[in-house]
């Protein structure tokens, strides 16, 4: 008896162990982030800066403070934008920066620099550094598209393949750098997406009907060879989707195939 219950605890761990593994496993980059360095114009770090980011279309904020070498790092943030982002400092003048746009799984780098309060200066200063060669800027062989593309983009068969095309390394039936197109990872909001036949042969493409609608993608990745460990198990090229948020507008589309 006691035999027949440690076997059943043993096999019970282990589908709980592999169940756990299989949905980490299963989870994609379908975020942005934004890091900084906040400077006073002596060039000194300043620690503590509140740091605001809001998402203009939703409301959604998002906020941070710089640590004492003045970098900040606001992470798990929504894709697209735009973006009004605002530093503030005791002493200092309130500094804000609009029209900041993010990219799928791309940190982007937007930095401050603070002017004391009650000083008036007519001189403008151009700064211009070489970036390291470890950048967050660098994500290796990638094409984004964002919506502001997607809406203007023409499309005959409005299926994310009229949208993977833009690769500079995309070649004929959704293959990628010379590659299989079964070789392809296609992800949609973190999860796997992918179909033996390829890229077209999604769920429901081969009917004619699009499986996820071009109105609803917020932003398209396409990655050949990217820097980031947490995108890979593909050959060709990492296709990562993510779909559209609600804001504070109402809208709509209709379309008619004929």
């Amino acid at each position: 008896m006691r035999k027949t219950i440690t076997l059943f605890s043993l096999l019970f761990v282990m589908v709980v162990s592999m169940s756990i593994f299989d949905l980490s496993y299963s989870q994609g980059v379908t975020t942005s982030a934004i890091n900084g360095l906040i400077v006073d114009d002596q060039n000194n770090p300043l620690p503590a800066a509140n740091v605001i980011a809001v998402h203009e279309p939703s409301g959604t904020t998002y906020g941070a403070a710089s640590r004492a070498n003045g970098r900040y790092t606001i992470p798990g943030m929504r894709v697209g934008g735009p973006y009004t982002i605002s530093v503030s400092y005791v002493g200092f003048e309130k500094q804000s920066r609009s029209n900041v746009y993010l990219n799928l799984g791309v940190a982007t780098d937007v930095d401050f620099v603070m002017t004391t309060k009650g000083i008036q200066t007519e001189e403008v200063t151009i700064v211009g550094q070489r970036n390291a060669i470890f950048s967050s800027e660098r994500t290796g062989a990638s094409t984004s598209i964002d919506i502001s593309n997607i809406k203007v983009l023409p499309t005959i068969s409005r299926r994310i393949g009229d949208l993977t095309r833009l690769s500079p390394f995309a070649g004929n039936g959704g293959a990628f750098a010379g590659q299989d197109n079964r070789l392809n990872n296609i992800t949609v909001d973190g999860s796997y997406f992918n179909n033996s036949f390829g890229l077209a042969g999604q769920p429901g493409d081969r009917t004619g009907v699009a499986p996820i609608s071009l109105d609803a993608i917020e932003q398209v990745q396409i990655n050949v060879a990217p820097y980031d460990v947490r995108q890979g198990n593909f050959v060709g090229a990492g296709v990562n989707t993510v779909t559209r948020s609600g804001n504070n507008e109402f809208s709509g589309s209709v379309y008619y195939n004929y």
